[in-house]
């Protein structure tokens, strides 16, 4: 199986989860979504994006979702990863990453039915798939580098919690704050040298903003 057939299957997945096949009544909001998270500047410092998602509401305390995101940012510093100091001349030379991310989760509203405006809290779980291009430039010690990266399938636990207002019957806004823990292995290698350098598990937290249509 090609790696792009495994990221619809799983979105395919999501997707069975989140819509019953029969709906009774406007229980489900398609909407689109901009993000930006931040790290610690391992692997980066800030990661803006955007996407869709779909939401089905159970009952007037439960909704289940799912969403997909594509997400470009700098990798940063790839030649410090593997312990090589770049000419300080130049520029620092990132690699501009590009993943794609699919959610799945559960939320609970904390207001009471029959509210214009909601409070929620919710957890849930994806995947990244990520693509870093090569970098290269010069050494410090006057020699180069070429550095590829690998990043293997990432799973992330996410835990959000946010407010929704709907304008009318069909229309809403929300905006939630989102913490997520980020299950990774990246590996870089410097061609020239030898040189290798990983990087491990990572935090993340960000702000989401989400206008969604009910259907």
């Amino acid at each position: 199986m090609r790696p792009s057939d495994g990221r619809f299957a799983l979105f395919g997945m999501l997707i069975v989860i989140a819509w019953p096949a029969c709906p009774q009544e406007s229980r489900i909001d398609l909407g689109l979504s901009i993000a930006i998270d931040a790290a610690d500047g391992t692997p980066a410092n800030d990661m803006p994006g955007a996407g869709v998602l779909g939401r089905y509401t159970l009952n007037d305390e439960w909704a289940i979702g799912a969403a997909v995101n594509r997400t470009e940012y700098d990798y940063e510093e790839p030649a410090a990863i593997v312990g090589i100091v770049q000419n300080p001349t130049v520029e620092v030379i990132d690699a501009l990453a590009a993943a794609t991310t699919v959610r799945g989760w559960v939320e609970r509203s904390l207001t009471e039915a029959g509210s214009s405006l909601h409070f929620f809290l919710g957890a849930g779980i994806g995947a990244a798939f990520t693509d870093v291009p090569d970098v290269t430039g010069p050494r410090a010690d006057g020699g180069t580098f070429d550095i590829r990266t690998e990043v293997d399938t990432e799973i992330i636990a996410t835990v959000i919690g946010g407010a929704r207002r709907m304008f009318g019957e069909r229309w809403s806004g929300e905006v939630a704050v989102r913490a997520e823990q980020h299950f990774a292995d990246w590996r870089s290698t410097d061609r020239v040298s030898g040189a290798q350098g990983s990087i491990d598990d990572y935090l993340t937290w960000g702000i989401q903003f989400t206008l969604a249509y009910r259907w």
